[in-house]
């Protein structure tokens, strides 16, 4: 799965109780995969609906808009 716009595979959530903290994560192989320390992450994971930001442009969506390929 990749960014709709610039096809990077590294993206991030914003805690929603703290729109400073974030947690990235990259689906590299189709699964998600949170880097480094991903503690606070949301426990059920990354939903269709969850907001996702890419690490590289300005791209902003639900998960599910990512393309897959």
């Amino acid at each position: 799965m990749k960014c709709p716009l610039c096809g990077c595979q590294n993206f991030f959530l914003k805690n929603p109780n703290d729109e400073f903290e974030t947690y990235e994560f990259s689906v590299a192989s189709g699964d998600v995969s949170f880097s480094g320390d991903a503690d606070g992450a949301p426990a059920e994971g990354v939903q269709k609906t969850t907001e996702t930001f890419c690490n590289r442009c300005s791209w902003h969506g639900p998960f599910q808009e990512l393309k897959n390929g």
